[in-house]
């Protein structure tokens, strides 16, 4: 089934402290864990077999690192959500995963082609990877995607730039993000879980925070 992605933006720098881009981006050097995802959680779109390098930080150790984030999660932002939609819209109580870092360096690393289980994803970037740089979030406009060929071939395509926060209901959009073109080159990215009264955080897939998060003892 067709059906043309939407998202809604704001400039969220207002709202940001001064020096949030090197304060996460240091967070992301110190407290980012890495571990290869297998596409076996019911929300992978990929291919069957793949395996994943992912680097993330997840919201427990963030909302140390970075207390102004999460008060910007469960405040500002989750406004801003409840604008955008026009329903009442509530952060999740479970920090690991309300809000967290994604991390992506080089041309080899890229994130998992998937659906969200959430009705509303936000999304705050922290780098700028302008068209021709890579990095661009691809959102297939067919529910019934599956891998990066059938994404790709009917898809809308995000270019991240910093202090831009995007809302989204990603449910029936397998997405993905493609990889940098520079080897030196690094992306950050704040997704954020947002929920409503007819998708709350109890409907979240059971096996996703094993899915996503490695522990630190394994870094």
């Amino acid at each position: 089934m067709r059906q043309l992605f939407h998202w809604h933006g704001f400039d969220a720098t207002a709202l940001l402290p001064r020096g949030w881009q090197d304060e996460l981006h240091q967070i992301a050097g110190t407290w980012a864990v890495r571990k290869d995802l297998v596409a076996t959680s019911v929300t992978s779109r990929e291919t069957p077999g793949a395996v994943i390098p992912v680097t993330t930080v997840d919201g427990g150790d963030l909302s140390k690192a970075a207390p102004w984030l999460q008060e910007l999660y469960e405040g500002p932002f989750c406004e801003l959500a409840k604008a955008a939609f026009g329903c009442e819209v509530t952060s999740a109580q479970n920090r690991q995963y309300g809000v967290n870092l994604n991390v992506q360096r080089g041309e080899l690393e890229r994130y998992e082609a998937h659906v969200d289980s959430n009705p509303i994803q936000g999304l705050l970037y922290v780098t700028t990877h302008p068209p021709g740089t890579g990095g661009e979030l691809v959102i297939a406009n067919r529910s019934d995607a599956i891998g990066l060929e059938q994404i790709d071939a009917d898809c809308s395509i995000i270019h991240p730039m910093a202090g831009s926060l995007l809302f989204f209901d990603a449910r029936l959009h397998p997405h993905y993000v493609r990889p940098l073109a520079d080897k030196n080159a690094v992306r950050i990215s704040v997704p954020m879980n947002y929920y409503t009264d007819e998708s709350t955080e109890d409907d979240r897939p059971s096996d996703l925070n094993e899915h996503l998060f490695a522990s630190r003892e394994n870094d």
